[in-house]
């Protein structure tokens, strides 16, 4: 019998983990175990911790790329194992530390995320991303990159994945290490464009960097499994626990 999935019906961005275990291999060993929070919809949210942790598996559990051993994940009160991929992500901003920038032209990358936008939307996207670099370039938006081509620095790829999802304007934006690998200068502009995208949605943040996530609503510290931490910057560094010792560790902050 084919499964018949339910289409998803966005409704402000909540997310649940209900005593959520999962594994990649054996049940020895559990990367999450019992993992059960909530994440405040149209807030800021941050993972952090140690790598191996599962800060980004827990990234694959909301976008549905894995499945829990145990447990569920819910979304606006509707459990994603049931629901439709396409009709979710149409919801759903993500941002991953290789952004997903394909051979063609400029303009061919931002109509991948709204076939229907208008000049005028395309260059605003562009703005409010920091995409200046474009009106240098001979073609403007319809220069080619990828191999043979344009090749974009990877601050410029950067603020154009974040145009794409300006253009599309999702309900839940998922952000892993956004500025991980980044110079000062692109930092400083990813940074600003971000906070403006940010506005009235539900934004989760992956990070090892705790610069990144010292203005999230709240920060959920993951370390061996589970949640050991959660609270704010300021009330977390106040409790002179595993994040104030990360903290410590970060020189420059």
């Amino acid at each position: 019998n084919l499964i018949s999935w339910d289409l998803f019906e966005p409704k402000g961005g909540s997310i649940d983990f209900q005593w959520v275990d999962f594994s990649y291999h054996s049940w020895d060993n559990l990367v999450l175990e019992d993992l059960s929070l909530s994440i405040t919809p149209r807030k800021t949210t941050a993972f952090v911790g140690p790598s191996g942790g599962g800060k980004s598996t827990i990234t694959k559990l909301i976008l549905g790329y894995l499945h829990p051993n145990k447990g569920s994940i819910l979304v606006d009160h509707q459990d994603i194992s049931k629901v439709s991929l396409q009709s979710f992500y149409k919801s759903i901003g993500y941002l991953p530390q290789e952004p997903n920038i394909f051979d063609g032209t400029i303009r061919d990358n931002l109509l991948a995320s709204s076939q229907d936008a208008t000049d005028h939307s395309l260059g605003e996207a562009l703005r409010l991303a920091w995409c200046d670099f474009i009106s240098d370039m001979h073609d403007g938006l319809d220069t080619e990159i990828g191999e043979r081509w344009i090749r974009l620095s990877g601050g410029q790829k950067q603020r154009l994945a974040i145009a794409k999802i300006f253009l599309k304007n999702p309900e839940i934006i998922i952000l892993d290490e956004p500025t991980s690998a980044l110079d000062s200068f692109s930092e400083e502009k990813i940074s600003y464009a971000l906070r403006t995208l940010f506005h009235n949605k539900t934004v989760i943040i992956i990070a090892h960097r705790l610069q990144t996530v010292k203005h999230a609503d709240e920060i959920f510290v993951i370390e061996g499994s589970r949640v050991v931490e959660s609270g704010n910057h300021t009330t977390l560094v106040s409790q002179n626990g595993y994040y104030a010792k990360m903290l410590e560790l970060q020189s420059g902050f």
